[in-house]
């Protein structure tokens, strides 16, 4: 007669597998890696403040051209 136990699988989480894939990397790839990581990360920031950006100005030649123009900016963002 043979007894089998059920087999424990640990699970491991997808940025656990990453962190020591990074962690055994060489410092010079852990390096550029980081460099890579935070020029996405200003590209990102960067895109959505243009987008903002788009935003207004959008919304500000709708209004100038519907002959909603605001002659006293302090009043533009009153409620």
């Amino acid at each position: 007669m043979t007894i089998s136990t059920p087999s424990q699988t640990a699970k491991v989480s997808t940025l656990d597998i990453l962190w020591a894939f990074y962690q055994s990397q060489s410092k010079r790839v852990r390096k550029a890696f980081l460099k890579r990581i935070e020029e996405e990360e200003t590209e990102m920031k960067t895109k959505a403040q243009q987008a903002i950006v788009k935003d207004s100005l959008t919304r500000a030649f709708d209004e100038l051209y519907s002959g909603k123009v605001h002659h006293d900016a302090r009043k533009l963002f009153a409620k």
